[in-house]
């Protein structure tokens, strides 16, 4: 009978630990955090501008550039009776909005070498412009500064 006692001793003391140690039980939960279908849906600015290509736009760019005065008119003039000008306001429609500015300010550095300042000068005037001459409602400006800073301006 003392073997009975001490064997349900031990019984209840295994009950009651387990009971505790179950009632002590800490839940862990992890959070998966799917970075890459993340990114694939927002896509990086720089990937969208290098997928949309905007040859276009560079193209425009260097009508601009070398235009001199030859071409007359202000800027505005000058990127409206471009060749190139509607198929860049296309191609840059298909870039999401908040990408526009970067894609242009892209655009611009790549060409940059190949302008005098002065032309250097007309196509950073021209486009800060662009987004408003395509009738862009958001951005409406660009600011690109040629020679070296960049600022955004989204009036």
């Amino acid at each position: 009978m003392a073997n009975f006692a001490t064997l349900a001793a031990i019984f209840a003391a295994l009950l009651v630990m387990s009971h505790a140690a179950s009632a002590h039980r800490t839940t862990i939960t992890t959070v998966e955090i799917d970075e890459d279908n993340e990114r694939s849906r927002r896509g990086s600015c720089h990937e969208q501008v290098q997928t949309q290509g905007l040859e276009q736009c560079e193209q425009l760019m260097m009508d601009i550039g070398r235009g001199g005065s030859r071409m007359g008119g202000g800027e505005r003039e000058r990127l409206m009776h471009s060749k190139h000008f509607r198929p860049c306001c296309q191609q840059l429609r298909q870039v999401e909005e908040r990408c526009r500015c970067q894609g242009i300010r892209q655009v611009v550095r790549e060409e940059q070498s190949e302008f005098s300042r002065e032309g250097m000068q007309r196509v950073a005037r021209s486009a800060r412009d662009l987004p408003s001459a395509c009738g862009f409602s958001s951005p409406r400006r660009c600011e690109t500064d040629p020679f070296g800073s960049e600022t955004l301006a989204s009036s």
